[in-house]
């Protein structure tokens, strides 16, 4: 994992994984991913817990846009979110996002924490709406539930 303290804005974490896309998986037939995740917070454990995340579930889950993924209590000490939610980076632009290796394309993924009590209405409203709802902020570890 590489971990930027204070990026893309002071006051903020961002870590990228770094072995995911090592992983041969059948599904992945256009690119191969890597996981980002950014937050509002100085806590290396939001790097730390994509990182676990995405080790331990590197042989068991696709790493598609709108895949969720649960723990049993909060992701980490200052917030009560308890899943994951997989989507688009939103910290590059396009371009700059994924890169072309010698035997496949790697990209980057970003994991964006939400509650584990939002799944079905995430699952009734769809990625899109969800992702526009106004309550939805994607990088605040203290946000609201979205009711």
């Amino acid at each position: 994992m590489f971990v930027y303290e204070g990026a893309p804005e002071p006051g903020m974490i961002t870590g990228v994984t770094f072995g995911l896309s090592l992983v041969a998986n059948p599904v992945w037939t256009q690119s191969r991913p890597e996981m980002l995740i950014s937050m509002e917070s100085g806590s290396l454990d939001w790097p730390s817990v994509a990182a676990n995340l995405t080790a331990y579930f590197s042989r068991k889950k696709r790493f598609s846009y709108g895949d969720v993924f649960t723990v049993d209590g909060p992701l980490t000490e200052d917030t009560e979110m308890d899943a994951l939610l997989i989507f688009a980076q939103s910290l590059l632009e396009p371009e700059h996002a994924s890169v072309e290796l010698r035997d496949y394309r790697v990209h980057l993924s970003q994991f964006y924490p939400f509650y584990r009590s939002e799944i079905e209405l995430y699952e009734r409203i769809g990625l899109q709406a969800f992702w526009n709802h106004p309550d939805f902020g994607m990088y605040d570890p203290k946000r609201p539930r979205i009711q």
